[in-house]
Formats: C-alpha cells, structure tokens, sequence
C-alpha cells in the first residue's frame, strides 16, 4: 500500500510534529501535511487529496468530531481516524455517529499509529482497546433500556397510553375524562391499571417513570 497521503490535524505543533516525524519513518507514507485547526484543514483539502485524515478531537473553533462529519460530507473517500487523549465512551459513540473510522488514543506505540492507518485503509473500522469495553458496556446499556421501553409500551394499551399522557400534562381525572371523552370511574380504572403495570403507587411515581423510560413527553 505504497504513497499514502496523511494529513494530521492538531492545534498542539509539538503534536504535529511529533507524529509527522513518526509517519515519515514508514516507506509507504509519501507526504504528511500539517493543519493546526479545522479551517486549514479544510483549506488544504481543497488543494490536494488525501488517504487518511488523523484528527485531535478537542480543537479551538470547530471541534474534530464535527469536522469528521464534515470531512466525510464532502470527502467520503478520505479516512478519519480521531486521535485524542479521552476515552469517554460518549466521545468515541458520536465520532462513530459523524463517520469516524477510527478512534485511537494518544498513547499508541510507535508502530501501532501506521498499521492503524493501513486497517482503515482496508475498509475496516479501529477502535482503541482501551476504550472498546466501555462502548459495549454503554451500547448494552441503551439497549437494556429501549428494550424496558418495549416492554412498557407492549404491556399499556393505548388507551392508557393516552391517559398516562393527559396525567404527564397536569391534568386532574376530570379534564382527563372530558378530553378523551370518557366517563370519571373508567379513567380510574385505566389509572389503577396503569399503576399496577407500571408497579407504582402513586399519580407522581408513574409520571416519573413515564418521563424516564421515554414513554410520554411534556407537551410543547
């Protein structure tokens, strides 16, 4: 995979330095360019083309998991590979989001950086191993809990649904009653219900965890 283009972008020069000097070592590396912000970095794509864009995540003006977004909205070809100093997983879970191809932490050894760009070169995805146990743990986690949303929405029927939203929005048995044009003991007979599905006690307790489980939503 000889004459691979590479532009680094970051705002540290010691950074850019650092890894222009290491990238240079690889004989199929043809040219490392430098860009201290988005702004260059876009500037100099307009100039030439590039295989792999290395991309610092935090950057003064517009930050680097948008320029990925940006990047791949005008160049798909090219790829990202976001390298930076966080592992937070909600970081590495919105660079997927804006097209990243990689995202590698900052204390990769020397020769992992060029087999990295030479993985995603190959059309598949690198994330760093120091964050990929985090990823899985926050991807099963809103998983676990769109499926409690499911399962919620599976056991209400809709008729309840609709009174558990006029409850969401205030309103006293009464105006539930006259809006949905039913009679006073039949709203608290689906209230009653509602509460023994949604295993609460109280008016406050299953708006709380309608909120929380996404079920209803305040009215605009």
């Amino acid at each position: 995979m000889p004459n691979i283009k590479i532009l680094v972008v970051d705002d540290h020069a010691i950074v850019r330095e650092g890894l222009k000097a290491l990238l240079e070592l690889d004989n199929d590396v043809e040219v490392v360019t430098e860009a201290c912000s988005s702004k260059e970095c876009f500037k100099i794509l307009t100039k030439d083309i590039y295989d792999v864009v290395l991309m610092d995540l935090k950057m003064p003006g517009i930050d680097g998991i948008e320029t990925t977004r940006l990047i791949k909205e005008d160049y798909p070809q090219i790829k990202v590979v976001l390298l930076t100093n966080y592992d937070d997983t909600e970081y590495v879970l919105e660079s997927i989001k804006a097209g990243a191809d990689g995202y590698v932490l900052k204390d990769v050894k020397k020769g992992d950086l060029i087999r990295i760009v030479r993985i995603v070169l190959q059309n598949q995805a690198f994330i760093d191993p120091g964050v990929t146990g985090k990823v899985f743990r926050r991807l099963k986690e809103k998983q676990n809990t769109s499926s409690e949303q499911c399962h919620f929405r599976s056991i209400l029927s809709r008729r309840e649904l609709e009174v558990l939203s006029c409850v969401v929005d205030g309103m006293t048995n009464k105006e539930v009653a006259d809006v949905i044009c039913l009679s006073l003991d039949t709203v608290k007979a689906h209230l009653k219900k509602i509460y023994k599905k949604l295993g609460v006690n109280s008016r406050s307790q299953a708006i709380k965890v309608a909120l929380q489980e996404g079920l209803i939503y305040f009215s605009q």
